[in-house]
């Protein structure tokens, strides 16, 4: 295991986000990298926000021998991207962007291009953004 490199799941406070762990989980696995977890909650939620719902969230990883980080800030896709080259991110995964969409993919997008995305949706299949000049791992859309 290259225990440099690492995914990275961005999850939210929502309690149906275990599938984004278990998904980042078998892709760190593929890859044989660490699994990092991490949710940006809005400074507005304060220390209060979810706490039920992170803390499963929180056991989840655990259970995925991840590490979970929570931050608190407004820009939640900059905070991702700074957070992605910390821990050296080769393979982002995310929640499948819903309406109103709030821009979090494609920001994330933009200020990473190099690296795949994986959006995991509802019924958990995975759609993948790859850069140009890389294959994706899993390269087609698949359900978990």
């Amino acid at each position: 295991m290259n225990s440099k490199n690492a995914v990275l799941v961005c999850v939210t406070g929502q309690h149906d986000c275990d599938r984004l762990i278990h998904a980042g989980s078998s892709i760190a696995r593929q890859r044989g990298v660490q699994l990092q977890v991490l949710c940006v909650q809005p400074t507005s939620k304060g220390v209060n926000g979810d706490c039920e719902e992170l803390e499963y969230l929180r056991q989840t990883s655990n259970e995925a021998d991840a590490e979970m980080t929570i931050y608190f800030n407004d820009e939640a896709a900059c905070t991702a991207a700074a957070f992605a080259q910390q821990v050296h991110a080769v393979h982002i995964v995310t929640g499948m962007a819903e309406e109103p969409v709030n821009g979090f993919i494609d920001v994330l997008h933009s200020l990473l291009p190099k690296i795949p995305i994986s959006m995991v949706a509802k019924d958990r299949k995975i759609y993948n953004i790859c850069p140009e000049d890389e294959s994706c791992i899993p390269r087609l859309a698949y359900s978990i």
